[in-house]
């Protein structure tokens, strides 16, 4: 008697627990039809517990992701248990990102009975991501501020000895009308590709400095690549660096979102400008390439340095937020955790490969897609 009710007690707890557990917890049987909710799913979802239990688990996601949700729950059944970051919609239509853990249930002849997930609302911690981009964002900014203002300075140059001499032609009563006509569309065209070029260079760091979190969409890895290039233009050419970038346009195709690619791009070029301070030969080399029998396909885009290379027990910590190997006041450390949260936000994985002396390999491991 002492036994049962001690089991009565502790199955009265554990009740208790995951009824009031703050994350969402719901059971499913073998057809996907939900048999238990806790409050927090009433809460999450915006549903009652008796309207979550007359429903399919499969209307709690969204149709673009009805294929996902399909393999996930044979995952569960053939493997055990499974954790995948996903989204639920709310009853009033609203996406939740969530992180799913999955536990199968089966009985002792091992046939699968039901399924037990925990759901975590990632909102919360996608909204610190943001605001560590943005931190990231802002860093960058203001490491590039120096190169800019030179960047600046070469055509506001042209624009200045243009107008000056366009005020001497003007002055000199001598030369005759056409010549001075000639003289004078000369000097306006000067004006006109210097304002050209400041006006490139202040609309690529007016957007890359926005950093609106922008709907996911077509883009041609050419152009992140080579608006990074640009914006570092300056450094990479006083830092004696040769870049080596054979990268196409309107070949490599992903979807996502361009500035926060170009965010990527840009730290790891500074990151390699960087590492190449120490060392004569200094080349920065990008390539993409596809990797052979992905699924789904995966472009490899490849961002090598000639630099000094790291040992093992830095590479082991590259990723990790605020851990920099940089003199005081010239890094933040948060570029590569950065840089990792942006690519897996898009689905893909970061890689990195280096050795003292030999330089250092990122590999950005980022989804096709078929423009």
């Amino acid at each position: 008697m002492e036994t049962d009710g001690a089991a009565r007690e502790a199955r009265k707890t554990f009740d208790l627990l995951v009824e009031h557990f703050p994350d969402m917890i719901h059971s499913v049987d073998t057809d996907g039809n939900l048999v238990y909710v806790n409050r927090a799913a009433t809460a999450l979802l915006g549903y009652s517990a008796d309207e979550l239990r007359g429903l399919n688990i499969r209307q709690l996601y969204p149709p673009e992701i009805q294929e996902a949700v399909e393999r996930g729950f044979r995952d569960v059944k053939q493997g055990g248990e499974k954790r995948v970051e996903s989204l639920l919609m709310a009853r009033d239509g609203t996406r939740i990102p969530v992180e799913l853990r999955t536990l199968a249930v089966h009985d002792e002849s091992g046939a699968f009975v039901r399924t037990f997930t925990v759901s975590r609302d990632l909102r919360p911690l996608k909204a610190l991501q943001e605001n560590l981009i943005h931190a990231g964002r802002l860093a960058a900014i203001g490491e590039l501020a120096a190169g800019v203002v030179h960047d600046l300075n070469n055509p506001l140059t042209a624009i200045l000895l243009a107008s000056t001499m366009m005020r001497r032609v003007a002055e000199n009563t001598g030369t005759p009308a056409e010549t001075l006509r000639e003289q004078a569309a000369g000097y306006c065209e000067t004006v006109r590709e210097a304002a050209a070029a400041m006006e490139a260079l202040t609309t690529r760091l007016r957007d890359f400095s926005r950093g609106i979190k922008e709907q996911h969409a077509p883009v041609d890895l050419f152009d992140p690549v080579h608006d990074a290039l640009f914006i570092l233009a300056h450094r990479l050419h006083h830092g004696n660096v040769k870049v080596e970038c054979p990268v196409v346009k309107g070949r490599h195709w992903i979807l996502g979102d361009r500035n926060q690619i170009e965010q990527v791009f840009l730290n790891l070029f500074a990151n390699a400008c960087d590492a190449m301070e120490t060392v004569p030969e200094r080349t920065l080399a990008i390539g993409i390439e596809p990797l052979p029998e992905t699924v789904p396909p995966t472009w490899c885009c490849t961002v090598r340095d000639s630099g000094a290379g790291m040992p093992p027990q830095v590479l082991e910590q590259v990723f990790q937020s605020f851990f920099t190997t940089k003199p005081r006041g010239k890094g933040t450390g948060l570029g590569l955790s950065i840089s990792r949260a942006i690519v897996k936000e898009h689905g893909g994985d970061i890689q990195v490969a280096s050795e003292p002396g030999r330089g250092t390999a990122f590999s950005l491991l980022l989804p096709q897609h078929e423009a």
